[in-house]
C-alpha cells in the first residue's frame, strides 16, 4: 500500500472511531481528566492482589526497568504554547477569558525556565513509592542476608539519574544492609533507549501520520473563538489552530507533574469535555505511533529493544549462579525504552499490535506508559532449585501469551529464557 493511502486510511479510521470510542474514553476522562494527558500522566497506582506463588516457591531476585518519574516538559514542548500566546497577547488578540488563561500559561512557562526535562518532586515521590512497594511485596528477597548487592544502571539524562537516586534511597532506608553500585554513560543510554531502525525515514513518515490524526481528530474552532478575538489579523498571528491547541494541551497536561512546584495549578477547566476527549485521543495515538508496537512501525520500534532483552538474560544468568549475592538489577530509562521492550516481549495488552488510528480504542496510554512506568521480572526458587518468574508491568501481573505458563502468571525460567533468547538473538532488522 502506498504511503499516501496509509495516511488516508488512518485519517478515515480516526473519524469513524471517534463516535465508537466517545462513550468509553469520555467516561474515563470525566472520572479523571488528567488521564487524557497520556504519556504525560503522572503515575497512577491502582491497588492489586498477588496470585500466590506455587507451593514452596519464594522470591529471591528482581530484574527491573523503570521510566523516569514525572518531569518538566522538554524543549519546544515547554516553550511553543507560551510563544504563541505571548504573540497573541502582544497583538491584543486575547479575549477576557484568554487574558485569564494567559496568567496560567505564563506560570507554567516560568517554572520551565532552566528546568527543561528535569524531574519534579512528584517524580521523585513516584520512585520512592514504587521502590517501597517492591520491598514490601517481596520481603523474602530483600531480607535474605546472603543477597545484598543491587546493581543500578541509568541513562545519562539527569531525570533518570535523579529517579535512580530516589528509588535506591528508598530501598536503602528499608534495608540499610543493601549495597548498591551505580553506572551510567552513553553506552547505557544506547542500551536503555536505543534509537530505532532507519530513524530518519521512520520519523518522516511518523510526522505525516501525526499531522493526519491531528486534523482528523481535533476541532479547535471553539477553543480559538473562546480565547482569541475574531480579528482579521488572527490567522496571521495564529496560523495553525490545531497545533496551537496541541501546544496548549501540553501545558494543561504537565501541570499534574508539577503539582508541588505550581502549588496545585489545574488547567483542565480551561478546556471543554469534548476538547479534552479529542486531545486525549490524539495524544494517545501520537504516543502509540512513537513507541508502540503498531502495525505500521512496530518492527522498526521493537527492534531497538533486542539488546535490552539480552541484558535481562545475562544479568539473570549471573544472579542465578551459585554464590551470587545479587538481589536486584535496576535500570532507569525512558518511555522510548520500556514501551518497545514491552512490544518485543509481546506483553499481553501493552505489547499488542494495532493500527495507529485505532490505538485509542484498545490501548490506554495513560495506563500503559505514564510517568514512572515500570517492568519487573520477579524470580522465585524452591528447595529443589527450580526457578519460576512472574512478570509485572506497572506493578500488575501480566502475561506473555507466546510462552506457556507453569501456573497462573508464573513461568518456568527455562521456558521464558528460551523465548527471550529467540527474540533477541537476531539483531538484523526484519521487514
Amino acid at each position: 500500500m502506498r504511503f499516501s493511502r496509509i495516511i488516508a486510511c488512518i485519517s478515515a479510521s480516526c473519524v469513524l472511531a471517534g463516535a465508537v470510542s466517545a462513550q468509553s474514553l469520555d467516561t474515563d476522562f470525566r472520572i479523571n481528566p488528567e488521564r487524557a494527558a497520556g504519556v504525560y500522566h503522572s503515575y497512577e497506582f491502582i491497588p492489586i492482589a498477588d496470585t500466590p506463588a506455587p507451593k514452596g516457591f519464594k522470591p529471591f531476585y528482581v530484574s527491573h526497568y523503570g521510566r523516569h518519574g514525572s518531569r518538566h516538559q522538554i524543549g519546544s514542548s515547554g516553550t511553543l504554547a507560551y510563544e504563541a500566546w505571548a504573540a497573541a497577547e502582544k497583538a491584543g488578540l486575547l479575549t477576557e477569558a484568554g487574558e485569564r488563561m494567559m496568567k496560567d500559561i505564563r506560570r507554567v512557562y516560568e517554572e520551565h525556565v532552566g528546568m527543561d526535562g528535569e524531574l519534579t518532586r512528584r517524580g521523585g515521590l513516584e520512585h520512592q513509592q514504587i521502590a517501597s512497594r517492591m520491598f514490601n511485596r517481596f520481603p523474602q528477597a530483600f531480607k535474605d542476608r546472603r543477597r545484598t548487592s543491587v546493581h543500578c544502571q541509568a541513562s545519562i539524562i539527569p531525570r533518570c539519574l535523579v529517579s535512580m537516586a530516589y528509588f535506591t534511597t528508598s530501598l536503602k532506608d528499608a534495608s540499610p544492609r543493601l549495597q548498591f553500585d551505580f553506572i551510567t554513560g552513553q553506552k547505557y543510554l544506547d542500551l536503555l533507549a536505543r534509537d530505532y531502525y532507519d530513524t530518519e525515514s521512520y520519523r518522516e513518515r511518523q510526522s505525516a501520520i501525526r499531522d493526519s490524526i491531528l486534523l482528523a481528530t481535533v476541532h479547535p474552532d471553539h477553543f480559538i473563538d473562546t480565547y482569541f478575538k475574531k480579528d482579521p489579523s488572527r490567522g496571521e498571528v495564529l496560523p495553525n489552530p490545531h497545533k496551537l491547541l496541541w501546544y496548549t494541551f501540553l501545558y494543561v497536561s504537565i501541570c499534574q507533574d508539577l503539582r508541588e512546584e505550581l502549588d496545585g495549578l489545574d488547567m483542565f477547566h480551561w478546556l471543554t469535555p469534548q476538547e479534552i476527549l479529542e486531545m486525549g485521543i490524539y495524544s494517545n495515538d501520537r504516543t502509540y505511533s512513537s513507541f508502540g508496537n503498531s502495525l505500521e512501525f512496530g518492527d522498526h520500534i521493537t527492534w531497538a529493544a533486542k539488546w535490552l532483552v539480552e541484558d535481562f538474560i545475562e544479568r539473570a544468568d549471573k544472579a542465578l549462579e551459585k554464590g551470587s549475592d545479587t538481589v536486584a538489577d535496576l535500570r532507569f530509562g525512558h518511555d522510548s525504552g520500556i514501551l518497545p521492550l514491552a512490544g518485543l516481549l509481546g506483553l499481553e495488552g501493552i505489547g499488542d499490535r494495532w493500527s495507529i488510528g485505532q490505538a485509542h480504542l484498545h490501548y490506554p496510554v495513560w495506563q500503559n506508559i505514564p510517568m514512572g512506568s515500570n517492568l519487573q521480572m520477579v524470580f522465585y526458587r524452591n528447595r529443589k532449585d527450580d526457578i519460576l518468574v512472574k512478570i509485572l508491568y506497572n506493578e500488575k501481573e501480566t502475561a506473555i501469551p507466546a510462552v506457556p505458563a507453569f501456573e497462573g502468571p508464573y513461568y518456568k525460567w527455562q521456558d521464558l529464557r528460551a523465548y527471550l533468547v529467540s527474540i533477541s538473538e537476531n539483531k538484523e532488522f526484519q521487514k
